[in-house]
């Protein structure tokens, strides 16, 4: 092969960085990833037969995308991973694609369900009117995605602290919920079931798809910042067992306590977990201590919520930027911040999109909280997915086109074992995005109003919204790749043994 050398530009912003995460860190970031409370009620809304599929698609989906991800962030252990994983395996058109999706569906997903998931907490915990009045959740909304925006801004050593409190709040908050509505329970009875778990679960499955999915995706986040580990090839395997061990549990005690204690037509998607909170709260606590732990609760939901936003906006304005360095976007989206070591362009324009999102969302939908979330859920679901169409088929390609890179951690069961696991994690995300497109497919519904979460909608609002956005977003992608082919980066990963320099083997202009 040609001779390689070091793209100075390259490394100029690669020397930016610095080494901030550690073991610790690792797991609470991926817990703090992965654990969403903006989904618990569309999850629960689809009764006993989420807990069947969750548990099937944790088993079927979550332990191989785990095993995945740990061999492909400890072999190409560099900044932006899952968007360099696509590029080597298939080249700048398809990394482009990549992480164009995974980047837009973060700002989306921020001035979305996650502003939304916030309004309705305060809504309901401390008393406020906001989503009564469009133009004042339009303003809380703004406030929300910029603290996230500006959290992404300062040095991800000084604020890291954000995602692993998050995952503790978290947990607290669904540990806390557990005890509440076992003593309710006990004392009142529950007004749900988890009976008939196994009636009715292909139209289940179809409709749920898409939001477990979602729910489990996030162990390659922590490798978007792989050159600022410690020591990735060591700690990234051990993470994600760890934090999915701990969010399969995380997730599992919210949505049954969900469904034990909301009969079926009082789980909202925008409201499911508060409303399950609130259902308990009382009973358990008496109203006098109830209104008291509302404040606490309500400030530990909101606060979790925003450490959601921030954590993924760390993992996908980083991959953008490198992607936009190494030739798949504008070559002024890859600048990191030599004070903060943080890529501000995009950390800033992430922000502004967000904000343009969630305006245009709540005056379309007459700013409507459910008919908001229905339609931004869906968009978010599909987009997300959509985005790791190509990085699950990079193990197998990647390792033919480097067989001899030296895997710290690799899947078991040879090639055979490797296209299994592959195949597992493809079928799941190509499904969800299907589902997620098309609401209620497969069934008497499909072309009448979607259906999801107990929200009935319009579908052509919806399909509008969903399809539309989609579609613009892969317009920019094409975009970002055609621009960035004048300073595109053509490298290749070292054979076992070199000792070249990884962050240089990932920055190389074709000679």
């Amino acid at each position: 092969m040609a001779v390689f050398e070091a793209e100075p530009s390259v490394l100029a912003e690669k020397r930016k960085l610095r080494k901030s995460l550690f073991r610790f860190d690792l797991i609470f970031f991926t817990v703090c990833a992965i654990l969403a409370i903006d989904t618990i009620g569309q999850s629960s809304s689809y009764g006993s037969q989420a807990i069947f599929w969750l548990v099937i698609s944790a088993a079927t989906f979550l332990i191989p995308y785990g095993l995945l991800t740990s061999e492909l962030g400890t072999t190409f252990p560099v900044e932006g991973g899952p968007y360099e994983w696509v590029r080597l395996a298939f080249g700048h058109m398809a990394g482009a694609i990549t992480a164009v999706l995974y980047w837009l569906s973060n700002p989306i997903w921020l001035g979305g369900t996650l502003a939304a998931t916030a309004i309705a907490a305060m809504d309901a915990l401390w008393g406020t009117k906001i989503a009564d009045n469009t133009g004042l959740s339009i303003l809380v909304g703004l406030g929300f995605i910029w603290v996230a925006v500006m959290m992404n801004i300062l040095s991800l050593r000084s604020m890291k602290w954000v995602p692993n409190l998050g995952a503790i709040v978290k947990l607290a908050l669904f540990g806390g919920f557990a005890v509440l509505v076992i003593i309710s329970g006990s004392q009142h009875g529950f007004k749900g079931s988890l009976g008939g778990m196994f009636d009715g679960l292909g139209p289940a499955f179809i409709g749920v798809i898409g939001v477990l999915v979602f729910q489990w995706v996030g162990f390659e986040l922590t490798s978007n910042a792989s050159e600022e580990m410690e020591n990735p090839q060591r700690d990234i395997p051990r993470a994600v067992a760890l934090s999915g061990i701990i969010s399969t549990l995380g997730y599992a005690v919210p949505i049954i306590g969900v469904i034990l204690v909301l009969s079926s037509k009082d789980i909202l998607n925008v409201s499911g977990f508060v409303a399950g909170y609130q259902a308990v709260v009382s009973n358990a606590l008496g109203t006098g201590a109830a209104n008291v732990l509302n404040g606490i609760v309500g400030a530990a939901v909101v606060f979790a919520l925003l450490s959601s936003g921030t954590v993924w906006l760390m993992g996908s304005d980083r991959l953008m930027a490198i992607g936009a360095l190494a030739g798949s976007g504008p070559r002024s989206l890859g600048y990191f911040s030599k004070r903060f070591g943080t890529p501000v362009p995009v950390n800033v324009l992430s922000g502004i999109l967000a904000s343009l999102f969630l305006a245009a969302s709540f005056l379309i939908t007459g700013g409507s909280l459910k008919n908001f979330f229905t339609i931004v859920l869906g968009l978010v679901i599909s987009t997300t997915t959509f985005s790791y169409v190509l990085v699950f088929p990079a193990l197998v390609v990647l390792r033919r086109k480097y067989p001899n890179a030296r895997r710290p951690y690799r899947v078991g069961g040879g090639v055979i074992g490797a296209w299994v696991t592959m195949l597992l994690c493809e079928a799941y995300v190509v499904g969800a995005t299907i589902f997620s497109l098309w609401p209620n497919l497969f069934s008497d519904k499909v072309t009448g109003a979607v259906s999801v979460g107990g929200v009935d909608i319009d579908r052509g609002q919806y399909e509008l919204t969903v399809f539309g956005a989609t579609a613009i977003m892969l317009v920019i992608a094409v975009i970002f790749w055609a621009v960035g082919r004048k300073h595109a980066i053509y490298d290749r990963w070292p054979d076992e043994g070199t000792t070249a320099d990884r962050r240089e083997v990932a920055g190389v202009r074709r000679a």
